[in-house]
């Protein structure tokens, strides 16, 4: 495992990486390359997507949101973003919910059998400090360090934003951000709601997000229209920042009022 930072005591401050055969990586990017073509081709990506799809990376995810932000200024408009973060994302993807998204994505016949096999029945140890662990049972996540890691995720992910009515949802693998423009009490209303959509996909498929990562950011102002924080999925006060940091850029506040709520 690798040390992400913080205690050296404490699990969850490393990152599981799995090592595999070189001849096999070779035989993944030949499986990624041959379904990033099918996924195109087919137009099955998530346009919200800029994750590890051809085309699209952190600059045009991050341009998209400027303009957005831009947009809603020069209407005279207040636009609300919500920064998400999913905990231990890839680690938990359940193989079976997987394998219906790689279905639904008409990755059938050879390719899709193949991938029920790369998945299924799969065994793990772990080596630290000179010292092996007992083997174990994978019984959900999509390996990390795999070639067909990355792939395999965003079609996990790719309805995430399916039901979502209002807000407009931008990923980059599983960093997630919803944002409305607010012109009205009844905009704020959407807003949540719209969140709690994405809350409930979560349950669905079995993933989970770290509510205490959350962050609110609002760029302009409105008369007689208050900023107020939104909600966790535990009915917490999402955190109100004038700063946020979303891959690996700070974004400031724009027309940050004094007056605003901060918890």
């Amino acid at each position: 495992p690798i040390h992400k930072g913080g205690s050296k005591l404490k699990p969850e401050q490393y990152r599981p990486v799995s090592l595999t055969f070189h001849a096999m990586n070779i035989f993944e990017r030949v499986i990624k390359r041959n379904i990033i073509k099918h996924l195109i081709g087919q137009n099955l990506t998530n346009p919200g997507q800029h994750g590890f799809v051809p085309r699209r990376s952190t600059q045009t995810q991050l341009l998209q949101h400027y303009c957005d932000i831009c947009e809603s200024l020069s209407e005279g408009s207040r636009i609300v973003t919500i920064f998400l973060d999913f905990a231990k994302s890839f680690d938990k993807v359940n193989h079976n919910i997987l394998l219906e998204n790689v279905a639904k994505h008409k990755i059938k016949c050879k390719i899709g059998i193949w991938l029920r096999e790369f998945l299924h029945n799969r065994k793990y140890k772990v080596v630290a400090n000179g010292e092996m662990s007992e083997v174990q049972d994978v019984l959900s996540w999509v390996p990390q360090g795999a070639v067909l890691a990355a792939v395999l995720f965003i079609i996990m992910i790719s309805d995430i934003d399916e039901k979502v009515k209002s807000s407009i949802v931008k990923l980059f693998a599983d960093d997630t951000r919803i944002s409305l423009k607010i012109r009205s009490d009844e905009d704020k209303i959407l807003l949540q709601e719209d969140i709690d959509i994405i809350y409930n996909w979560t349950n669905k498929y079995l993933m989970e997000f770290n509510e205490n990562k959350f962050e609110q950011m609002s760029h302009g102002e409105i008369k007689n229209i208050g900023i107020e924080p939104y909600k966790t999925p535990s009915g917490k006060d999402i955190k109100i920042g004038k700063t946020v940091k979303n891959l690996g850029v700070l974004h400031v506040v724009i027309f940050y009022s004094e007056n605003t709520y901060i918890p």
